[in-house]
Parts: structure tokens; C-alpha cells; sequence
């Protein structure tokens, strides 16, 4: 007899390969779209992280910067799954290489983006 808990995690792995496996193709309108609204996500954390006269306290700081960086997770995804697309390699290329550097300065302080961000509905 299988745990329930056994078969939940099994449906959900399940899931996430269907997912995986079957991820949805854009457009190049709806590519285009896609990047222009996380783009705009990017932009509207500048005056926060990026401005060096800004106001912002700690929690407003660390969520502007969860969601710039759940942007570049986005961007990088789909970007991938649409490299076919004008603009899609060089768009997940420079996603991953703000990903990678921000995994490798908050790995060089002893912390994870994964658990910075933990809760991004912040």
C-alpha cells in the first residue's frame, strides 16, 4: 500500500515534469510582451536598489530585489523554452549571467538567493 504522502509527492513530481516537458511556445508578439512586461518589473526596482540618494528601508530594498530577481528567473525560462524566438538567446544569456552573479555574491556572504527570498510574497 503506497503512503498518501508517497502519492501526493509522486503526483506532484509528476506535475513538475509535465510542465517541464511541455512548456508552452510563444509568439514573437507574445515573447516581446512577455519581456517588455518584466523588463518594466526591473525598472520599477531601480529607484530602490540602483539610485545611490533612495530612502528605502531594509524590507522595501529586499523585496525590490526578490522581484527583480524573480524577473530574471522569469526571463531566463522562457527564454529557453522559446530560443527560436528573436532575441531569446541573448535574452536568457543575459538573465543567467545576472543570476549567476547574484548567486555568487550572496554565496560569498554566506547566504542563498533561495533563502533571502524565501517568502516572496513579501
Amino acid at each position: 500500500m503506497i503512503k498518501s504522502s508517497s502519492l501526493i509527492c509522486t503526483f506532484f513530481i509528476c506535475m513538475q515534469l509535465n510542465n517541464m516537458a511541455f512548456a508552452e511556445k510563444l509568439s514573437q508578439a507574445d515573447y516581446d510582451q512577455f519581456i517588455a512586461a518584466q523588463t518594466k518589473i526591473v525598472n520599477e526596482t531601480k529607484h530602490i536598489l540602483d539610485e545611490p540618494d533612495q530612502n528605502a528601508d531594509a524590507q522595501s530594498q529586499r523585496q525590490a530585489f526578490c522581484q527583480r530577481l524573480t524577473a530574471y528567473e522569469e526571463i531566463q525560462k522562457v527564454s529557453e523554452e522559446n530560443q527560436e524566438l528573436n532575441m531569446a538567446p541573448t535574452m536568457a544569456m543575459i538573465a543567467k549571467n545576472f543570476l549567476d552573479r547574484q548567486a555568487q555574491s550572496m554565496n560569498n556572504s554566506g547566504m542563498t538567493t533561495a533563502v533571502f527570498c524565501k517568502s516572496r510574497e513579501v
